[in-house]
C-alpha cells in the first residue's frame, strides 16, 4: 500500500481538531453578535479571532499556532546548555531532560548500496523495533548519519539494556562527534535565534521531514537526502509502541477515519480516491499490527551547518530545493529550532 500523510495530526472532515473547535465556537460567537442586539463588539472580535486562528498559515500550523509559537519564543531564554558525560560505556547526556544510553557505530564495508547491506541493516533494526514492541513500555532508539565534508559516520542510539544488530561497534566517543563537540569538551552553549542557533562558532539550522508520501515507490525514503551535494546531519528518531497500546492506537484510527468518512458522505461530500486509500492503509497497518509487526512513530531531522550566516543560507535553500525535488516536504522551524536542536539529539532527551 506504501506510505500516506502522516497521521500525528488527527482531523475531522478535512480539519483538526483545534481547527473545528476555533472555527466552531467562532462562528457562534459571530452570529451570537449579529442576531442578539444586546452582544458587544467584543463578542464579535473574539469570534473573528477564533476564525483567523483556524487559517492555516505553513508549514502545516495555524495563525493561532503560529502566535503561540511566537509568544513562547519572545518570552523564554535565548540561552540553553547542552551536557555530554561518559560512564563507562554508558553516555549521559542533558538538553532540558536527561537521557543515558549506548551509541554503536555501523561498520562500513565500501559503498552499501553496491553491496546489498543497506537493506540488511534496514531488516536489523527493523527486527530490533518488532521485538522492542513486545515489551509493557516502548523504547525509543535514533540512529545519527554525519557528514563533515570528509567522512561519514553512521551512530546507533540504543537503550542500555538493548543489545546492538550485528554489524554495530561500541563507540562511545562517536557521540561527542555526532553533538559537534570537540575532543575533551563535555558541554555546548547555544545561542538561539528566530531561524537558526548559534553554537561554538557555528550556525545550525534544523529540519524536519513532514512528508514522505510523495517519494517514488523505487526509491528509499532518504536515499537521496544521503547523496544531496549538501552536507548535512541527519537524525532519524523511532519511538516503538507498546503492544497493547499499539493495538489500540492502530483500531481507534481505522475507526476514526471511516466515521469521519460516513460523516462526509452524510453531509453530501463524495467519497474521494484519497479517502479510500487512506482507509485502507490504515487497515493494512492494523493487520500487521496485529500480526506482531512493530507499530511506531518516526521523526527525521536535517541539520545543516556554515560558518556564516550567508553560507548558511545558501546550503539550507540548496537542501530544500534537493528535498523538494526528491519528494519530501520539510517544515522550517521558525522559532521552534532550539526545541527541534534538543529533540533531534541521540537518545532524545527532548522527547
Amino acid at each position: 500500500m506504501g506510505l500516506g500523510e502522516s497521521d500525528a495530526d488527527s482531523r475531522w472532515i478535512g480539519v483538526r481538531r483545534h481547527q473545528a473547535a476555533l472555527i466552531i465556537v467562532g462562528l457562534g460567537l459571530v452570529i451570537e453578535w449579529i442576531v442578539s442586539p444586546a452582544s458587544s463588539v467584543l463578542v464579535a472580535v473574539v469570534g473573528a479571532s477564533m476564525l483567523a486562528g483556524a487559517v492555516p498559515a505553513y508549514d502545516g500550523l495555524t495563525v493561532g499556532e503560529v502566535f503561540i509559537v511566537a509568544v513562547h519564543f519572545v518570552a523564554r531564554s535565548r540561552w540553553s546548555t547542552l551536557n555530554v558525560h561518559e560512564f563507562g560505556d554508558d553516555v549521559a547526556l542533558w538538553a532540558k531532560g536527561d537521557v543515558s544510553f549506548r551509541a554503536y557505530e555501523l561498520n562500513h564495508r565500501g559503498r552499501l548500496d553496491l553491496s546489498g547491506r543497506d537493506v540488511t541493516n534496514a531488516e536489523s533494526l527493523g527486527a530490533l523495533a518488532d521485538a522492542a514492541s513486545a515489551a509493557r513500555a516502548g523504547q525509543h532508539f535514533s540512529e545519527h548519519v554525519r557528514d563533515d565534508d570528509v567522512r561519514t559516520t553512521t551512530m546507533l542510539a540504543l537503550p542500555i539494556d538493548v543489545p546492538p544488530p550485528e554489524g554495530w561497534a561500541l563507540n562511545t566517543r562517536l557521540v561527542f562527534e555526532v553533538v559537534g563537540l570537540d575532543d575533551g569538551v563535555a558541554s555546548l552553549d547555544l545561542l538561539e535565534r528566530l531561524t537558526y542557533l548559534r553554537a561554538s562558532g557555528k550556525l545550525l539550522r534544523i529540519y524536519r521531514v513532514r512528508d514522505f508520501s510523495s517519494v517514488p515507490a523505487t526509491r528509499g525514503l532518504l536515499e537521496q537526502m544521503l547523496r544531496s551535494p549538501t552536507p548535512c546531519d541527519l537524525s532519524l528518531h523511532v519511538d516503538v509502541v507498546s503492544g497493547a497500546k499499539a493495538h489500540r492506537l492502530a483500531s481507534r484510527a481505522v475507526h476514526r477515519v471511516g466515521s469521519d468518512d460516513v460523516t462526509s458522505r452524510s453531509a453530501g461530500f463524495r467519497r474521494t480516491a484519497r479517502s479510500l486509500r487512506g482507509i485502507e492503509r490504515l487497515a493494512q497497518r492494523e493487520s500487521l499490527v496485529a500480526g506482531g509487526r512493530s507499530l511506531l512513530r518516526v521523526a527525521v531531522f536535517l541539520l545543516v551547518s556554515a560558518s556564516s550566516l550567508e553560507e548558511l543560507h545558501h546550503r539550507s535553500s540548496s537542501l530544500w530545493r534537493h528535498a523538494h525535488d526528491a519528494g519530501l516536504r520539510l517544515e522550517r522551524g521558525w522559532g521552534l529550532q532550539a526545541q527541534w536542536y534538543r529533540v533531534q539529539l541521540p537518545g532524545g532527551p527532548g522527547w
